[in-house]
């Protein structure tokens, strides 16, 4: 099967966000177990597992769509949006754990699920109408 460059580019660059945002993930676990060792045996289910979103949003999907040699190829400009929906959750669970373990409780904590959702469901509509619009143009 004959791919083009632009398409050996682009799953360059998704191996390549795979790779960075496994290296978050695996911060944002060490990052975790730290703060927790820390505290005094108070533990935080938010902040033991702020790593997920990162793993499960960019790593796997990033990965699989790298490897695979033929299927969905996102485009490029929804994938920021959706890198920082991701974020976004993460950010917030890692906040909501500190909150807990602390031991106090605060209004902000809504304003992280609410803003990783809106802009993980932007990425992906960015996403997939950027890429009609360029099969449409044939690149």
């Amino acid at each position: 099967m004959y791919t083009s460059g632009s398409e050996n580019r682009a799953r360059r660059e998704l191996l390549k966000d795979a790779r960075t945002s496994l290296l978050a993930s695996l911060f944002l676990a060490l990052f975790g177990a730290v703060y927790e060792a820390f505290s005094f045996s108070v533990y935080s289910y938010f902040m033991l597992y702020a790593f997920f979103p990162v793993l499960a949003l960019l790593t796997l999907p990033a990965l699989l769509l790298g490897l695979s040699r033929r299927g969905f190829l996102p485009a490029r400009r929804g994938r920021g949006l959706w890198k920082a929906g991701a974020a976004a959750l993460s950010a917030g669970s890692v906040f909501q754990g500190v909150v807990e373990i602390y031991g106090t409780s605060s209004d902000l904590a809504f304003v992280y699920p609410l803003a990783g959702g809106l802009l993980l469901l932007a990425g992906f509509i960015l996403m997939i109408a950027c890429r009609k619009g360029e099969a449409r143009r044939g690149e």
